[in-house]
């Protein structure tokens, strides 16, 4: 009776407590670790900690899903009949979401059918791309990385020793806009700007906000679109 407990028969194959536990685990550590490199990774405003959470268990239910499956066809059906009911109320925002879900569901299926080197290679080489893709910012549209906001007293202030500074240091420079305050006494000014070198972006700072007429100097990172 213990025996037929702890051996799960599966039409043709046979899992023992020992495959069953090694499944789990090795499921929850690679789906773990998915959830991890998301987290790093992840931009914009829709990140939601229970889609974090949610991740490991996807990996770790559909291997068990795939273990109770094995190779019976009614099973499967029954299976697909009972994930029917199933309905998701929240809407996933960033399309970059699904990839991942997709690549817990992987996860699972190949380690519930004991393909564990396609599991192990495709995780490591799947978040190996998004950490690459995530490094280079790969799609972003944006030329400048830094948006700078700064006031100007028009009466004191020098644009060619501005632009002195920003030779020095910037890359590139493009004024977005620039308001008048106070009849003209006053002048914002906001650009977006790409340092050289970004290690020299506290030397250009300090300089910047010694300039003569220069007030409410701040710099903003813009590296990252912003999404909601």
């Amino acid at each position: 009776m213990l025996d037929n407990l702890f051996n799960v028969s599966a039409a043709s194959s046979q899992l023992t407590l020992g495959a069953i536990i090694i499944d789990l685990v090795l499921a929850f550590i690679l789906s773990f670790i998915v959830a991890v490199v998301y987290k790093n990774t992840h931009k914009g405003l829709s990140y939601s900690q229970s889609f974090t959470f949610t991740l490991i268990l996807i990996g770790i239910l559909v291997s068990v899903v795939i273990m109770v499956i094995g190779n019976s066809l009614a099973v499967a059906f029954g299976a697909f009949g009972t994930f029917s009911l199933i309905r998701f109320r929240t809407a996933i925002k960033d399309t970059r979401d699904v990839a991942f879900i997709l690549l817990v569901v992987t996860i699972g299926l190949s380690v519930g059918t004991r393909n564990y080197l396609i599991a192990i290679l495709a995780t490591v080489f799947t978040l190996a791309v998004v950490y690459g893709l995530n490094k280079i910012n790969f799609g972003s549209i944006r030329k400048f990385d830094f948006i700078l906001n700064f006031s100007v007293l028009t009466k004191t202030f020098s644009n060619d020793r501005m632009r002195d500074v920003f030779k020095e240091y910037l890359k590139y420079d493009n004024l977005l806009n620039v308001t008048s305050r106070e009849g003209g006494k006053f002048l914002d000014y906001s650009f977006n700007i790409k340092f050289i070198l970004n290690s020299d972006m506290e030397q250009f700072l300090g300089k910047f906000n010694s300039l003569e007429g220069v007030e409410d100097v701040d710099l903003i990172s813009a590296k990252n679109d912003i999404e909601y």
